[in-house]
């Protein structure tokens, strides 16, 4: 069954669905069968007799809506909805309400439920466990417990009062048994509290809203529950105040853990995101870290981690944290927009995590005195092998880059950040001009880079470049690179470039920008960089980028017989250009065709 196309343009999809769920219900409690619909009795009459007493908030904004979408339907569309819903089995009734709006991601009777299936795996969910997931809305998680086993003890919290009370009907429906669900901002006033103190679980699993903006209360800043020890979340997003409350949600026995969703910037942002991963990681809470593949959430394209957490960590993890890679290619689902696990999926990245071992491109165990600057990026440690480099194939080898004499880049160059040109600051009369990504070319335009005159108090000498300096992005495509092989005057870079000036005379200026566009250093600031939506290199792993220490004398050479030989293929290579367009000319002719197309 579908929902009639002439219903659905009279109806909110809001409606629809508080229609179809209320519907359920009724079945669900042997309030109607189809002598109901015989007799011609109004839906609201049986919803206003219906009293639940642990949820009447809930249940009437639910019947609110689904009255309002009664009431705008013809007895005939009534009747031919209503015959449908009656005859179709509930469990698939459920389905079709649980797509109409996508609220739960897809629909529940058909549900692969894979997503979940793994976020369960992980958290070794047993049949005798309380299980709680405090933003239960995000996702399918309890449902999918309640479909393992009816007995779960599952308790959960969402902040919308009709769609706790959609989700108890489904939990109804699937038969649970031991699933209390509230009605409840979990960061503002969490529900599931017990003689004045916050309940444990042994396992929290959770899916949190991704990446969202957050409006703390003040009861956030003075929680009675102590949720936030390690510090008040970012308002920029809320992951770290979902995080420590699943932590403090949890029991101290053996086994206990949370699995919870975060986006990637979580795990890198500075400030306040910062300091908390900084104490997390101090007090030794975090277990392991999964990467994974973007599109595995169907309410979110951005890329996304789970973080296992414990306040009881196995013995051989303490002061350890695992890093796991799961990569869109390792699965079968690698060409779709949205991710499915298969069951074998599922079992392989839960041996990895329970294996506790390091395997090169996927899994790696670092020690907390190792972790940088409290970044917690899975592909900060854990690097493949195989790399595609300009289209070609390159592997990499880490443990010969140990051994390569080398100093880091700081010692051969001081690094300066461009320039942040605001709007007002640009004219076409200005004193200066400026160089943007874009501008980056084989060869710079300079008479149409943009001009601008500098207003405040910055010293304009920071940004600007001179021969011999190389400027390389940091920001968005980080491959562009160029060394000012020409004298210029007052030109500056902007704010997501870099300028690298020599302050060693043992380099030699066009090797070190040989040097940093080869596969290497690719390699290395690919594997540095952060960024969910757009690439960045931070300036502290720009700054110990190994470079190699070769005497002056053969880096010269070096660079002198690349430009020779190089000037030679090209040039080769154009005669050969012009030669190609020569015999397709020549084709051209023959074919009598070039009378109406002319080879420019």
């Amino acid at each position: 069954m579908e929902v009639p196309k002439t219903i659905k343009s009279m109806l909110s999809t809001e409606d629809t669905q508080s229609l179809i769920f209320s519907f359920v219900y009724l079945r669900l409690t042997s309030k109607i069968d189809r002598n109901w619909i015989l007799k011609g009795k109004s839906l609201k009459s049986e919803l206003d007799a219906v009293d639940v007493p642990d949820y009447r908030n809930e249940f009437n904004a639910l019947f609110e809506s689904a009255v309002t979408a009664d009431e705008r339907l013809t007895t005939e569309q009534r009747n031919e909805l209503f015959n449908e819903m009656i005859n179709i089995p509930i469990l698939h009734l459920m389905g079709i309400g649980s797509r109409v709006r996508n609220q739960f991601r897809t629909n529940l009777l058909n549900s692969k439920f894979s997503f979940e299936k793994l976020l369960v795996s992980l958290a070794d969910v047993k049949s005798c466990d309380k299980v709680l997931d405090p933003t239960f809305g995000f996702s399918e998680l309890i449902f999918k417990l309640i479909m393992n086993n009816p007995e779960q003890d599952i308790t959960a919290e969402f902040i919308d009062e009709r769609f706790v009370a959609m989700g108890y009907i489904a939990a109804l429906g699937l038969g649970a048994v031991h699933t209390k669900i509230y009605t409840g901002e979990v960061l503002d006033e969490p529900r599931y509290v017990k003689d004045g103190k916050l309940e444990r679980f042994d396992k929290v699993i959770t899916v949190p809203p991704i990446g969202q903006k957050m409006e703390y209360t003040e009861n956030l800043f003075d929680d009675k529950y102590n949720r936030f020890p390690f510090g008040v979340p970012s308002r920029r997003s809320g992951d770290w105040a979902f995080v420590s409350n699943a932590l403090s949600s949890l029991n101290e026995k053996p086994g206990s853990k949370a699995v919870i969703i975060v986006q990637d910037g979580a795990l890198f942002h500075g400030g306040m995101d910062s300091i908390i991963r900084n104490k997390m990681i101090d007090y030794d809470v975090i277990e392991t870290v999964v990467s994974l593949p973007a599109g595995s959430i169907g309410t979110s394209s951005a890329p996304v981690s789970a973080l296992v957490l414990s306040l009881n960590k196995p013995e051989k993890m303490r002061g350890k944290i695992q890093f796991i890679n799961v990569d869109k290619e390792q699965l079968q689902s690698q060409n779709t927009r949205t991710v499915e696990f298969n069951d074998d999926e599922i079992a392989q990245i839960t041996k990895w995590y329970h294996d506790k071992k390091d395997i090169e491109g996927i899994s790696k165990i670092v020690s907390t005195d190792h972790i940088q600057k409290s970044t917690l990026l899975v592909g900060r440690y854990v690097h493949s092998t195989l790399y595609k480099v300009d289209g070609n194939d390159v592997q990499f080898h880490s443990d010969n880059l140990k051994k390569m004499a080398k100093v880091p880049l700081n010692e051969v160059v001081d690094i300066t950040r461009g320039f942040n040109l605001t709007g007002r600051e640009e004219s076409t009369d200005g004193m200066y001009q400026i160089i943007k990504i874009s501008d980056i070319k084989p060869k710079i335009n300079y008479h149409s880079l943009t001009y601008f005159n500098l207003s405040g108090n910055a010293d304009i000498n920071r940004y600007l470049i001179r021969r011999n300096d190389i400027i390389m992005a940091i920001r968005g495509n980080i491959n562009k690179i160029k060394l000012i092989d020409e004298a210029v005057y007052n030109v500056a870079i902007n704010s997501n470039l870099v300028r690298l000036r020599l302050k060693t005379k043992k380099y030699d200026p066009m090797w070190l920008r040989l040097y940093l566009g080869s596969p290497l250093v690719q390699i290395l600031l690919g594997n540095s960089s952060v960024g969910s939506t757009i690439t960045q290199i931070p300036i502290r792993d720009l700054e110990q980028l190994p470079v190699p220490v070769i005497s002056l004398d053969e880096q010269i050479k070096m660079a002198d017989d690349f430009i020779e030989q190089n000037q030679k293929v090209e040039a080769a290579m154009q005669k050969l250009e012009l030669e190609k367009r020569a015999i397709k000319k020549k084709l051209y002719d023959e074919m009598n065709i070039t009378g109406a197309v002319e080879l420019l």
